[in-house]
This record gives C-alpha cells, sequence and structure tokens, in this order.
C-alpha cells in the first residue's frame, strides 16, 4: 500500500543518514559532530596543544574561528583541561594594525590581551578535558576568577554553566565550548543541547581575561595565545 511504501521510505532514509554519520565520525573522530551550533568537519586534525589534539578552526555562534594558541590548565598538580583561543579573522587584522612586529615576549602583551577580550567579533575558549571532574567544581573555579571582575553577576555565570552541563559530572574528553560575540555569551557542550546564551555587561571581557589576564589561571594558555598572535602577524 502507499501507506507501507511511505514507512518504508522514511526507514531507508533513516538508515542512511546513520551510516553516513559513521562513516564521517570514522574519517573526522568522534567530535565532529557536536552539540549545539558548534562545527569543527573543516578542522585539520593535526593540530596538539601539550600533546592532546585541537580543532584548527571551529564554527560557533554562526562563525568560523581560527585557532591561535592554547595550554594546559593545572590544579594541585593534576591535568584538568586544555584551553584552546580561538577568533573570528577579523580580530586579529585589527590587531595587527595596531600591534604590527608583536613578538611573545613584548612587554604589551597585556595590553593586546586586553584588546583582545574586548574585541566584538567572535572570540572561543574551548576547554577540552583531561580528567573527570564535578561540573560544580569547573562552575566555581570559573565563578571566583571572574568574581574580582563582575562582582555577584559571577553567580549567575556559574549557574549558567552548570544548567548548560545539565549532570553532575564533565567527563574525561568532554568540551566546553564559551564563545563571545558582541556582549553575548553563547556556551555548549560536547554531544549536548543547543548553545545556551546570557548577557551581562563586562562578562565577555572578564571571561577572556581569566585566561590572559594579568593573573591567569593558566600560564601555559597565555603563553601559547602570546607565541600564537606573534607567529599569526609574522605570517600574515
Amino acid at each position: 500500500t502507499a501507506k507501507a511504501q511511505s514507512i518504508m521510505a522514511i526507514k531507508v532514509a533513516t538508515v542512511g543518514v546513520a551510516v553516513v554519520a559513521i562513516i564521517a565520525a570514522i574519517i573526522m573522530g568522534p567530535t565532529a559532530f557536536l552539540g549545539g551550533d558548534v562545527d569543527i568537519s573543516g578542522s585539520d586534525n593535526n593540530l596538539t596543544v601539550d600533546g592532546v589534539a585541537m580543532p584548527s578552526q571551529i564554527k560557533t555562534s554562526g562563525t568560523l574561528q581560527n585557532f591561535i594558541g592554547g595550554g594546559l590548565r593545572m590544579k594541585w598538580g593534576f591535568k584538568v583541561y586544555v584551553v584552546g583561543i580561538y577568533s573570528d579573522p577579523k580580530v586579529m587584522t585589527s590587531l595587527k594594525k595596531k600591534y604590527s612586529g608583536f613578538e611573545a615576549k613584548d612587554s604589551n602583551l597585556s595590553d593586546l590581551a586586553t584588546d583582545f577580550a574586548k574585541s566584538k567579533p567572535a572570540r572561543t575558549v574551548l576547554l577540552r578535558f583531561q580528567r573527570s571532574v564535578a561540573a560544580s567544581d569547573i562552575s566555581d573555579a570559573l565563578g571566583e576568577a571572574l568574581k574580582p571582575k563582575v562582582g555577584a553577576a559571577s553567580d549567575e555565570f556559574q549557574k549558567f554553566i552548570l544548567d548548560m552541563v545539565g549532570s553532575d559530572r564533565l567527563e574525561k574528553g568532554s568540551d566546553i565550548y564559551i564563545t563571545c560575540k558582541g556582549e553575548t555569551l553563547s556556551a555548549s557542550l560536547t554531544g549536548g543541547n543547543d548553545s545556551s546564551s546570557i548577557r551581562i555587561k563586562g562578562l565577555c571581557p572578564a571571561v577572556f581575561e581569566v585566561y590572559l589576564g594579568d593573573k591567569a589561571v593558566s600560564p601555559q594558555a597565555k603563553k601559547g595565545f602570546a607565541e600564537g598572535v606573534a607567529t599569526l602577524m609574522a605570517s600574515e
């Protein structure tokens, strides 16, 4: 009957999609398909940070962003996660006009990092977890680092992160993408739901200052960012 044929066609189409997804996952790796609006399918998989594979490009909030630099986040002697810093190419184009000839050890790194943090085009912090951790530990640590910069609004951000994660733990291999575009901050978890977003004045610059500011929680990530900026400026 026509109804039976229609049902069979749907089943065949569904199987076809599943097969394509499996083949793509084999070719591109398990993180080629992520939750929310994160896309790394066009990324070069040869990039590593402290021995951990990282995407060379990502697409979040509808914007393609390039890897700049990153490094390991340590806590109490344990490897917690690897940080990757990404941005819309427009950000680097703008910075190059002001900081042409920048080198990683330049004394104006602090000014450059501040300008990067305050940029309006899309920028992303990718946290790739190297161990299983309690979601509350991560949200608390981020909130504590943000409190001197945004005050009580850090409590709202902590709740936002916990709601986005949606479980008690972040397993090893999990990714959190935190993207800022203008004043809007979006966050997405590997294999999670669509990106959640929040708008708090001053929050976006503060998030990047956590990793690139004078009291960066990951000196390795800040160093990697500086080296990446210097390399990109020298090559353009």
